[in-house]
């Protein structure tokens, strides 16, 4: 359940797992809560309850990725780079907060874990038998979406080669932040099929779990920016998928190519991370057209399902990201959250999911404590 901190002009959530193991895991959800100031000053406030928080609440964690979330990235994201100059991996998106801030800031931590940027360009993270990489804001500026997105792929595919990984073996999660989502989500769909079927991943052996979603870069010739994690060591008997049948479709009924969530087992915990899920039933079709209260439910239930797949509930969930069609919906189905979750570090953002029809997405990631003998712990 999240903890509640307080400093000048900033609100922080932090969720915290402890577990029986050595590795204590965080996320963290920063907001502003003084709109009335300038960006300048709303990046100041953040990065201060950031460092106010690293000193008492995460004092020996270190920051494995964070994600800036930002009203207007063209004008804000040189800013964001020059203020924070820590090691980690860097994710800056153009997908506004919608509690009418400048920006928010996504934190995940561990502690007892070695760092470093490697020369691959991913960032590692080390503890046991595990080096997880991480890749952030992966961007280039080919003539279209199709194009950027099959370079994204291919220098990621070389990226993990160099750490002797393989996307089919070792890539767990995807993000895909698409300027125009409307328009260039078709190229995104068809370049990520081609690469992946290159790669031996099908619908007869699996995918990769994935959020596809409407985001800005702060070069507007970037139509597709990618993040990335994968996990060098992992065996493939400790990586299951989930597919809630009863709710849910696979993917490639409908020509996409990504896992509704991805399960990750550790002899001390296991990883739920939930795709981008949206109002959906398991033909395929859209759920509750044009009424976001239904859709918000209708996606709740979806998620739900893909959790219980896990032998999980939202009482695990350490954090939600909350993407919406129209900013108008905002305030409503922030009133629905804060009475259905009013324990969760969460961020509603605007970005357009990459159906019209849908008005609603979002994702999450749960961590379960078990003891599993024969398994290495995280």
């Amino acid at each position: 359940m999240k903890k509640t901190i307080t400093t000048e002009n900033a609100l922080a959530e932090i969720f915290s797992f402890t577990g029986h193991g050595e590795v204590k895991e965080f996320h963290v959800m920063i907001h502003i809560n003084s709109v009335g100031l300038t960006f300048s000053q709303q990046l100041d406030a953040v990065l201060d309850c950031y460092e106010h928080l690293k000193a008492t609440e995460l004092s020996g964690a270190t920051a494995v990725l964070k994600r800036y979330f930002l009203s207007d990235v063209a004008n804000q994201a040189d800013d964001v780079l020059l203020a924070d100059t820590s090691d980690c991996a860097k994710s800056i998106i153009g997908q506004a907060p919608l509690d009418a801030s400048k920006i928010g800031l996504w934190v995940y931590l561990m502690t007892n874990v070695s760092s470093q940027q490697l020369p691959s360009g991913l960032y590692e993270v080390k503890h046991g038998d595990f080096r997880h990489l991480w890749n952030a804001s992966a961007h280039n500026t080919a003539q279209n979406s199709e194009y950027q997105t099959r370079l994204l792929f291919n220098e990621y595919v070389m990226q993990l080669a160099q750490e002797g990984c393989t996307l089919a073996d070792n890539c767990i999660r995807t993000w895909l932040f698409v300027n125009d989502v409307d328009v260039n989500y078709a190229g995104v769909v068809t370049a990520r099929n081609k690469v992946f079927f290159t790669q031996g991943l099908t619908e007869d052996t699996h995918y990769i779990a994935s959020t596809g979603i409407g985001g800005r870069a702060c070069d507007p010739q970037v139509m597709t920016q990618m993040d990335n994690y994968a996990i060098a060591g992992i065996k493939k008997e400790q990586v299951h998928y989930l597919y809630a049948p009863t709710h849910l479709n696979r993917t490639s009924d409908y020509g996409v190519s990504f896992e509704r969530g991805t399960t990750v087992d550790y002899g001390d915990r296991r990883h739920v991370i939930i795709s981008g899920t949206a109002s959906i039933n398991n033909k395929g079709q859209i759920e509750h057209p044009k009424d976001i209260v239904k859709q918000t439910h209708r996606m709740w239930d979806n998620v739900e399902a893909l959790l219980k797949e896990a032998d999980c509930s939202y009482d695990e969930v350490g954090v939600m990201i909350v993407y919406l069609r129209d900013i108008a919906d905002y305030a409503l189905v922030n009133r629905l959250y804060e009475e259905r979750f009013p324990n969760h570090p969460r961020i509603i953002v605007h970005a357009p999911v990459c159906r019209a029809g849908w008005l609603i997405e979002m994702e999450c990631i749960a961590i379960k404590e078990q003891t599993i003998a024969d398994l290495p712990a995280f």
